[in-house]
């Protein structure tokens, strides 16, 4: 590895600095699972990795453009806090969670651009307090029974029209009739609430280092949280007819993952089309937003 633009060499193969990068946190978030008594906790790491594997996809250029390099300083740093987690979770033998990834994350940064490149990772390196933080909030505010009992509705109206004979009431809906009948209820959790300030701020956090008018903002932000709120209606959609047609077991399992996957997907459009709409500043490089100035572009004749 040589000067600013690391790279490694394994026989006729090269692997660059932001490869690398990549690699390095792939080993340091599997690394738990060889750790006796550790481990993962299999929800928050699939969290944790689709939302850096939506965010590498749309960032990838600018990783690519980075230019900074981790101190020694800002290495041992980064080292010795992703060695604590490990330390800590063999010790009290627990699982690595949403805010160990986090840490884990935020010191292969450290280790690999320095703290200065936070300009650039401060999105993924605060989602999982985003989420924290939408946990807390939905714990802290009353249960909107109301809301149960609208989308318990919805949803058995759903399933009627798909040809599943569904009746609710209040938030729980049974699907079918006699010994084949299933009740599922529409706890407070699936109202999403959480899931949609966590996923509705995710969608807009990285559109705020563009500095857009507020004119301009205002608009794309309503986008993100309606946006997440339809995807959790579909979520819900989506469980009901596993329940149905595949089964409890299956039920479950897309109950946990298929709300994730489907507000991943929705971010990914969501970015994709408010980069566009926003657009970029003009006469400014991509690389200078990265470093953090911007630059004239140099007119030739």
């Amino acid at each position: 590895m040589e000067g600013d633009s690391w790279s490694l060499k394994l026989g006729p193969l090269t692997i660059d600095k932001p490869r690398l990068f990549i690699l390095a946190i792939t080993a340091a978030y599997l690394l738990p699972l060889a750790i006796p008594g550790v481990g993962l906790d299999d929800p928050y790491f699939f969290i944790m990795v689709l939302v850096l594997a939506a965010w590498f996809i749309i960032k990838w250029g600018s990783v690519k453009a980075l230019q900074s390099r981790g101190r020694y300083w800002e290495v041992a740093i980064g080292l010795v806090a992703i060695g604590a987690v490990y330390a800590y979770k063999a010790v009290i033998h627990a699982t690595v969670g949403l805010l160990d990834l986090l840490v884990i994350f935020s010191g292969v940064v450290l280790a690999f651009y320095g703290i200065k490149s936070f300009r650039l990772f401060w999105v993924p390196a605060t989602y999982g307090l985003v989420l924290i933080l939408g946990y807390q909030l939905e714990s802290s505010i009353p249960n909107y029974v109301a809301l149960q009992d609208w989308m318990a509705g919805l949803m058995a109206a759903s399933m009627n029209a798909i040809g599943v004979t569904a009746v609710s009431s209040g938030h729980i809906v049974v699907l079918n009739s006699g010994s084949n009948a299933l009740a599922l209820d529409v706890e407070g959790d699936c109202t999403g609430l959480q899931g949609i300030l966590a996923f509705g701020m995710l969608s807009t956090m990285a559109l705020l280092d563009m500095k857009p008018r507020l004119s301009r903002l205002v608009p794309i932000f309503a986008i993100g949280f309606i946006g997440a709120f339809l995807i959790n209606i579909l979520r819900l959609i989506l469980v009901f007819i596993t329940f149905e047609f595949l089964g409890v077991a299956m039920g479950d399992a897309v109950h946990v993952y298929a709300g994730y996957t489907l507000f991943i997907v929705w971010v990914l459009i969501f970015w994709a089309f408010a980069f566009r709409y926003l657009g970029k500043p003009a006469n400014v490089r991509p690389e200078a937003l990265v470093q953090g100035g911007p630059v004239p572009t140099v007119k030739r004749s």
